[in-house]
């Protein structure tokens, strides 16, 4: 026979079905049980759910069943158009002649929730007793399936989620898509087949898949996944789900500057492409990107505000007592930044996991797996470590206790000689921090000697993520934070990551371990500081005017200069004998000093900044007026230096002091301002 069009089709999508090995075994265990069942297929528009119905309906004719097939867009959600089509295999005066085997098929079932109901409990129990029953639609089944005891012992449910990467790269292959384009449809798509059938043809005809392209692949999923968004309450909670890792009540009233988010939490947590994770409310991979990409496309002020509310929201946390709350807080921040989530796991795995000092019995736990992934040499100089400063290192730990990856940070400035004799980390450290400005009373300098996990190592993982999430906690939290130093065993996949997070290479402080050489980066916090690496790394985050201009070298010429306490002293006295002449303060080392470039906009030229720097001069001289005791320094400093006689002879005469008293009481008078100045600058 001359085969139909239908035929055709039938043949060329299963040629093209790819994966979903685990459902059609399972199904095909129930067909070949004399036992009934329910099958409830569900998950998001286009994850595959009507594709995998017509390989189950291949599959029962295979098994010799008779199969009947419904789509719930093909009648009117009713009980008795329900009854109509199902009349051949319900229980009748005049029944269907019945095979061995009977396999309904029911898709597009969310179409069908008004009549849910009644199909459970009226229309349901009048099939054959050894029937096979699929639901396929976007929701889960609803709570009468899952609690009536005699529908849950029958009771299958597949959550369909995207395929795999073997699978993605299988079905872009047999259509044509050539396997250097393989890698950005896959990514774009993260395994949705539908994304991934867009994008790929679009790519097999293109050559690439370039922007105008993308857009319309992004509108066409809008369209097919967002169909039940009714409102503009209901867009907005779905956008601002899109921007964050997951989505708790009071985040969600925060994002949409709302104080009430009760009914809309209550409406995106039903929705299909939403999971309920242990944090929150999380999205599905391809909602999130075709939600964000359209929002940051149609409406970027939107976009932007949306970041900053949950970038607000999130450094509040990090106040809060709990450091699960912090270290969860520090993990949604890092998500915010999309590309860095490549690097990190930012998943519910990750949200499992907790960072916390190490216990007196972590050491062994440690000790076996740095030896493991780096080696006896170094496994040697953990164990010293854990020995000599056993309260600085921090230990991963799983859900049920077991130790999956540690830290260990050292404080350089409380390391000496001997200390470098026992590890080369340290004496490395202490050559590149000798290539810095000294550190100067009360700062802090931080190698983080050892960070891993116990399964992946350096690489990308639940474990790894943890401890970034403490890198990034120690930037933000440690007080008179001077130089950190990060030593990578390959550097070469961090590069881009350490890069993006202002994390520069530091060559000195690279060494060598049991034959392994280890690459260090490193940030000075004193050049940029915490405040200003947040703002950098937020205009990244959003993209505004493009990734944030890079953070200027040590050398030569800074725009932030570090000084030693005396070495300040001695420019602030200089300062003040050149108060009268602005024109002496214009090579100034104290103009490129925290103390004066917090006080600029950025946009001022050398006069301004020269004015900045006298109004501070001033306005610490003046402050000794205000103690008693001070305010004959004040009058020395104003004839010496703010309002000048001719010479410091004439300004002694006037006040009608020795030379030799004025020039001590000057010196004093000097001294004090210095140190006030000196005060600001590390408070800055």
């Amino acid at each position: 026979m001359v085969p139909t069009m239908a035929d055709r089709l039938d043949r060329g999508r299963a040629r093209a079905f790819v994966g979903r090995r685990v459902e059609l075994a399972g199904f095909a265990a129930l067909l070949a049980s004399p036992e009934p069942a329910v099958v409830i297929v569900h998950g998001p528009a286009g994850i595959g759910k009507s594709t995998l119905i017509r390989q189950f309906a291949s599959l029962a004719e295979d098994h010799g069943a008779a199969c009947w097939s419904i789509s719930g867009r093909d009648l009117p959600p009713t009980v008795e158009a329900l009854e109509v089509r199902l009349a051949p295999v319900l229980g009748g005066p005049d029944p269907a002649p019945s095979p061995t085997r009977q396999v309904v098929l029911i898709d597009d079932y969310e179409l069908l929730a008004s009549v849910d109901t009644a199909l459970r409990d009226a229309i349901a129990p009048r099939l054959p007793g050894d029937i096979v029953l699929v639901l396929a639609g976007q929701h889960a089944p609803s709570v009468g399936w899952r609690t009536d005891e005699g529908w849950s012992p029958l009771l299958h449910v597949i959550a369909l989620g995207g395929l795999d990467r073997a699978d993605c790269d299988g079905y872009l292959t047999a259509r044509g898509v050539p396997a250097d384009l393989v890698e950005p449809v896959v990514a774009f798509s993260h395994g949705h087949p539908l994304a991934l059938a867009l994008a790929g043809e679009l790519t097999r005809q293109k050559g690439a898949l370039t922007v105008p392209e993308s857009a319309d692949v992004v509108a066409t999923l809008m369209d097919r996944l967002l169909h039940e968004v009714t409102s503009a309450e209901q867009r907005a909670a779905i956008e601002a789900a899109a921007q964050v890792r997951a989505l708790d009540e009071p985040l969600l009233a925060a994002l949409l500057d709302q104080p009430d988010c009760y009914e809309l939490f209550r409406w995106l947590r039903a929705r299909p492409y939403v999971q309920t994770g242990a944090t929150g409310l999380v999205l599905h991979d391809l909602v999130r990107e075709v939600v964000s990409r359209d929002l940051r496309w149609r409406h970027p002020e939107r976009h932007v505000a949306l970041h900053e509310r949950a970038r607000t929201e999130y450094l509040a946390r990090l106040d809060h007592p709990d450091p699960a709350v912090q270290a969860l807080a520090l993990l949604d921040l890092i998500f915010l930044h999309p590309d860095l989530r490549g690097f990190l796991q930012t998943s519910e795995a990750s949200a499992a996991l907790r960072l916390e000092p190490a216990r007196a019995g972590d050491g062994a736990a440690i000790e076996a797996m740095i030896g493991r992934h780096e080696g006896a040499d170094s496994a040697a100089i953990a164990r010293h470590w854990l020995a000599e400063r056993p309260a600085d290192w921090w230990s991963v730990r799983g859900p049920d206790g077991a130790v999956e990856g540690a830290l260990c940070l050292l404080p350089l400035e409380r390391l000496g000689a001997d200390d470098a004799a026992q590890d080369p980390a340290v004496a490395a450290a202490r050559a590149e921090l000798a290539s810095h400005p000294p550190l100067r009373p009360g700062e802090t300098a931080t190698l983080f000697r050892f960070w891993l996990a116990a399964e992946t190592y350096q690489s990308v993982s639940a474990a790894q993520s943890i401890i970034a999430t403490q890198f990034a906690r120690h930037f933000l939290t440690t007080r008179a934070l001077a130089v950190t130093l990060i030593p990578f065993a390959e550097p070469g996949p961090w590069e881009a990551f350490c890069a993006y997070v202002d994390q520069r290479r530091a060559p000195r402080a690279d060494f060598t371990v049991g034959g392994r050489t280890y690459a260090c980066f490193g940030h000075d916090w004193r050049i940029v500081p915490p405040a200003e690496w947040l703002a950098r790394l937020s205009r990244q985050e959003v993209g505004v005017g493009g990734p944030a201009d890079p953070p200027p070298s040590p050398a030569p010429a800074p725009p932030v200069l570090v000084l030693d306490e005396s070495t300040f002293a001695a420019e602030v006295r200089q300062a003040l004998r050149s108060y009268s002449r602005p024109d002496r303060l214009r090579t100034s080392p104290l103009l490129r000093c925290r103390f004066v470039t917090t006080r600029l906009t950025g946009s001022e030229g050398v006069a301004e900044t020269v004015e900045v720097l006298r109004g501070q001069l001033k306005e610490a001289a003046d402050s000794l007026a205000d103690v008693p005791a001070d305010r004959r320094l004040h009058r020395v400093l104003v004839r010496a230096y703010l309002s000048p006689a001719p010479s410091l002879e004439r300004a002694a005469e006037v006040l009608e002091l020795p030379s030799s008293t004025f020039r001590r009481l000057l010196g004093t008078a000097c001294g004090r301002v210095a140190t006030l100045l000196w005060h600001r600058e590390l408070d800055a």
